[in-house]
């Protein structure tokens, strides 16, 4: 049995506020310095100078991404001292992220969607 959300429930297509907010989300993701930083997100706080050494990119231009990704609350922030740390803004992001990539592997790898679907034979593929 599949368990789709409230919001969710009955409609056909999605709303128009609920489509550009999807919209919204897999475009900030789409810019791969933006995918890799939330990447690093979902595994611990990090600062701006932190950040920028992993993506290899200026402060200025982490901040920039950053900015983008507070905008539509994929990320938070919080001040300790004088320094302001960026972590994911809830557990669907990191969801939403490692989904994305599971499947990307289940792809590569021409696994079956679930544990209890064969997996494709040559002879029964396209």
């Amino acid at each position: 049995m599949s368990h789709q959300h409230p919001t969710l429930t009955g409609l056909r297509m999605l709303p128009t506020d609920l489509l550009t907010g999807v919209v919204e989300i897999f475009a900030a993701l789409s810019d791969p310095t933006r995918a890799q930083l939330v990447y690093l997100l979902t595994t611990r706080e990090y600062s701006v100078n932190e950040l920028s050494q992993f993506v290899d990119v200026t402060a200025s231009a982490v901040s920039h991404h950053l900015a983008k990704l507070r905008a539509i609350r994929l990320v938070h922030t919080r001040r300790e001292r004088n320094q302001i740390l960026y972590s994911i803004d809830d557990a669907h992001i990191v969801a939403l992220f490692r989904e994305a990539v599971y499947h990307l592997d289940h792809v590569r790898q021409d696994l079956p969607d679930s544990p209890y679907q064969p997996v494709p034979s040559a002879a029964t593929k396209d």
